[in-house]
């Protein structure tokens, strides 16, 4: 009997620490989904390494695309494809350490995203100077940095002078992304894609002042010419 009693009490603690570790990780924030990119807020606890997924949906799945971060907001564009069915899975390394134990995950369907959109592709030039079509496509994120305001978004293009390599990425970036929004081809996504994790990686929080390599340098250039040729298409016929 007595053994029966000490048995059901290391059941009753165990319990009781599975049923703490799930409170902890109680999803509140989730996934969002749209035609262009897919974003997660990163909440203040639990810290750690946060890891955010996006596949095709229904299975089997299709790894599309993948990012971690500790803090600010995990991107991932969301490129074309035949049914523009997602979805959008979010886990956590706690403290950094251990496995990564599932947070939330979000599913969508979105129009468009699988079409080669016609509509026609501005410069950064325009977005920069007609406030009301660039406010009705915001916000925009670049790497883990919202553009939330047309004023925001003016700085952004105002530093994307080409000496700093990855301002002069960020304006280009914010431009295609706007470009996406308004109805032009999703051929591009590919790029934005790469340009917002390296966005990510190097820290950008907006126009400042950024050094980095030689290497990352020229990678941003390059990712700057792409999405520069992408914009000035204003025959839409390629990327």
């Amino acid at each position: 009997m007595r053994r029966l009693a000490l048995s059901l009490a290391a059941v009753l603690v165990a319990g009781s620490v599975l049923g703490s570790a799930t409170v902890a990780l109680a999803a509140k924030e989730q996934p969002v989904i749209t035609a262009t990119q897919v974003t997660f807020a990163i909440p203040s606890s639990p810290t750690g390494v946060w890891r955010m997924t996006l596949t095709t949906y229904p299975p089997p799945p299709q790894v599309l695309g993948r990012t971690t971060g500790t803090s600010g907001t995990l991107t991932i564009a969301v490129p074309q494809t035949a049914t523009c069915s997602f979805q959008a899975d979010v886990s956590v390394q706690v403290n950094g350490t251990g496995p990564f134990v599932r947070y939330n995950s979000a599913k969508a369907v979105v129009p468009g995203c699988g079409q080669s959109g016609n509509g026609q592709r501005f410069t950064p030039g325009y977005w920069k100077n007609h406030e009301t079509a660039t406010t009705a496509l915001l916000p925009q994120m670049l790497g883990g940095y919202t553009v939330s305001t047309f004023t925001q978004a003016q700085a952004v293009f105002n530093a994307m002078k080409c000496s700093d390599a990855v301002n002069c990425l960020a304006g280009h970036l914010l431009a295609a992304q706007l470009d996406v929004a308004n109805g032009s081809s999703t051929c591009i996504s590919g790029v934005i894609f790469q340009a917002n994790q390296f966005l990510t990686k190097v820290g950008y929080a907006g126009p400042g002042s950024y050094t980095v390599s030689a290497k990352r340098r020229a990678q941003a250039l390059n990712l700057a010419q792409e999405l520069d040729n992408y914009t000035n298409d204003s025959t839409s016929t390629s990327c």
